[in-house]
Formats: structure tokens, sequence, C-alpha cells
């Protein structure tokens, strides 16, 4: 339990999370080169160094990865140097949960803080100092799947990966979002009965948390982003993007992967839907998969509300009752018990 307020805006927020066990802790190492090899194979090889030279680098380290993410929990128990270069194939968010960090970074200076995280791009070389016992979240995001994600939302973004502002400020909306989101999921991971661990919930967890970087976070192509989406969608990548929905209904499908089989930009894909259809690709998704739900509940006399939800990718079920009982007249426990022949 939080007690702080104003831990719920900074990386305090996880300082009581019951994630990391011993379960997944990699290594508890008191050498340097045991350190550097062990967060290297996480990370990528580096440069690691104790500030004040005579001192032991001792450190611990937690793992957990779903779907494409990966969170850790890394505590040097010195103050330490660190030099990885450029991360080439992934970026990097480190949050301080208590303590902070000198963070150096293509032109950019500052310290970082349970209030200031640090967002490292692939391409930008950064150098770091952590203070000692200074326990760090840190969320590793493959440049691949950036890659994907922004392909179906900024034009020519194969040519033009972003480079992110390193500064990552809770106190702005955007980053705030994305520690409310991140925070999210390592509570889900450590809760089996979760529903971020169906399939298509955690795919579109995923596409909301890009989203929020995206959409929240200054960087190097926003003014694309920013640009008057297209009006002229036709009609044919519409329908042929309801052919795939239905077809593919029990998979995870996100509104990226929807805009890749359509062959559009995601803008232009909703473009499209609010032209033709009056809606949005994913809530004609959802519509179609409440279908599905009703129609179990009123088959399957075995069924569970709660089961048949989250398989059909129904997180939160005081907002999938309320669309539910708006689209059938009905709450799904009323279905589900006076229904059932």
């Amino acid at each position: 339990m939080i007690s702080n307020p104003a831990s719920l805006a900074s990386g305090e927020c996880f300082s009581d999370l019951q994630l990391f066990t011993q379960q997944n802790q990699l290594f508890l190492h008191y050498d340097l080169d045991s350190v550097r090899s062990s967060v290297g194979r996480i990370f990528k090889p580096h440069e690691l160094a104790a500030v004040r030279g005579s001192e032991t680098v001792g450190a611990s380290m937690h793992h957990v990865a779903r779907g494409g993410l990966a969170l850790s929990r890394l505590e040097y128990a010195t103050e330490v140097d660190i030099d990885p270069g450029r991360l080439e194939d992934f970026y990097l968010i480190q949050i301080p949960i208590q303590g902070g960090a000198l963070i150096r970074c293509e032109g950019f200076e500052f310290e970082s803080s349970p209030q200031v995280a640090s967002l490292l791009s692939p391409t930008l070389p950064a150098r770091m100092r952590w203070q000692g016992h200074s326990p760090q979240l840190t969320l590793r995001i493959e440049q691949a799947d950036m890659a994907y994600h922004c392909r179906q939302h900024i034009a020519q973004a194969s040519q033009r990966l972003p480079q992110f502002d390193p500064r990552l400020d809770f106190s702005r909306p955007g980053a705030a979002y994305f520690l409310q989101l991140l925070n999210t999921l390592a509570s889900a991971i450590g809760s089996p009965e979760h529903p971020l661990h169906q399939p298509l919930v955690l795919k579109q967890f995923e596409s909301a948390l890009l989203n929020s970087l995206l959409y929240g976070q200054q960087h190097s192509v926003l003014d694309t982003l920013e640009r008057p989406a297209q009006k002229n969608v036709s009609p044919y990548f519409i329908k042929r993007t309801e052919a795939y929905i239905r077809e593919h209904l029990h998979e995870p499908l996100s509104v990226e992967s929807l805009a890749e089989q359509a062959g559009v930009s995601v803008r232009t894909l909703f473009a499209g839907f609010r032209s033709f259809r009056n809606t949005s690709p994913m809530a004609y998704l959802r519509e179609l998969r409440l279908e599905r739900v009703h129609e179990e509940l009123t088959s399957n006399e075995q069924a569970l509300v709660t089961d048949v939800a989250f398989k059909w990718g129904f997180a939160h079920l005081g907002r999938f009752a309320q669309e539910y009982k708006r689209r059938y007249g009905e709450l799904p426990s009323a279905t589900r018990r006076f229904r059932v022949s």
C-alpha cells in the first residue's frame, strides 16, 4: 500500500512492488567482472567502474518478461560509472525507485530521480553515474517492436525511428500516463489471475504503452505525427480490415496489426472507419467479440461470465458489463442465468 501521495507520480510507486522475488532474481554478485558480465547479458556489453576505485562493486538484479516487454530491478551497492555507448537494438527506460543517477546523452545532461526518469534511444550514445543503493526499475523495448509500431503511425518510420528526449518527467501528463500503465503492468505480472495474462488483453496493452511514449513524449519525428491524417481512403481497405477481424477474432489484434494488414497507416485506417462506418477499428472489433460472448453465454451452461469476458479480451469487467447491457439490454449475468437451456 502506498502511503505517500507524491509517490503516485514518481518511481517511488514501485517501492512496495511484490513482483520481484527470489524466483526471478538473476544474480547477487560482489565483484566487478561478474556484475558487468551478468548485466551485459541482459542489456549489452558495457564499461563499468566504481567511482571510488577502491570500493567493491556489488549488485543484484531481478528480471521478468511478458510479450515484447522486459522489466528488471537493478541495484548497485556503490556509486558506479556506466558507459554502454549506443544501445543499438533496444530502447531503455530507467526509473529510480529511490536515489538517482547522472545521465549524459547526446548533448543532454540531467539528474535522474524518482520524478524524472531516463529514456535512452538506440542510436544515441549515453553515459551514466548511478548512485549506490539506488534501485532502478528498467523497461527494455526492442527496437524491432518500436519500428513495427511506428510504421503504422508515422510515415516513412523505417527511415526515421524516433529519438526520444531522454528526460522522462513524470510531472508532464504524457509521462505520468506512461508511469500509470507501467505500474499496471508490473502489478499484473505479479498477479496470476490478472487479465493481462490473456494474450488478447496483453497485445492491446503493449500497443497502449508504446502509444503513451509515441504521443506523450517529445521525439524527433513528432512533427510527422501531428500532420493531418489522409482523408481519401478506399472502401476496399475497410472491407479487407473487417474481413480480417472476423477471420482472426480469437487472436491478439492491435490497431497497428490491422493497419498493416490493410496496407495503410493507423491514422488513415481510423479516418476510413470514421468516414465509411461511423466507428473505429477497435470498436468494430469489440462489437464482434461481444457477439461471441453473447453466443457462449446463451449456449454453454458451464460458461462463467468472467472467464468468457477474459477469453475475448475484455479486461475491465465493469466497462464490459456496461457495453454488454448497451448492446443486449441486460447484464451478462442475466443472460447466463435465464437463457441457458
